[in-house]
């Protein structure tokens, strides 16, 4: 599964907290459902969304401080060895439709969720 992901999302991955993640490593963490969130910064029904898909993904993970902001921390994966195996299987992948790099930023800092790379926002039209 890995080297699909690859292809489909490139080899990195980074956190809200701009720390880079292997996408190998999704299938080396028993990721079995991946979740792939197309949005916009801009987009006033996304930014309603990621507030409701935090809140979902927190409690999913068993994390109490998800939720805007909660991007900032140590990232999807911290922790893996103490949460329960079912929590640790659903991971969500943000791909940007953003044109400014600033307001991709500024969005993703406050997903408690992987994205793809703003510099690779141009895989989101690999077919």
């Amino acid at each position: 599964m890995s080297g699909f992901l690859e292809e489909l999302l490139g080899e990195k991955l980074v956190t809200g907290g701009g720390e880079e993640v292997d996408v190998h490593s999704l299938a080396a963490r028993g990721i079995s459902l991946l979740g792939l969130y197309f949005g916009c910064s801009l987009s006033a029904p996304c930014a309603q969304l990621s507030v409701s898909l935090a809140a979902f993904y927190g409690r999913l993970r068993g994390d109490a401080a998800a939720g805007p902001g909660a991007g900032a921390g140590p990232g999807p994966g911290a922790g893996a060895a103490a949460e329960p195996e079912s929590r640790r299987r659903l991971e969500i992948v943000f791909v940007s439709s953003d044109q400014d790099q600033r307001q991709w930023q500024d969005f993703v800092r406050d997903m408690p969720w992987l994205a793809l790379p703003y510099k690779e926002k141009h895989r989101k039209v690999h077919s």
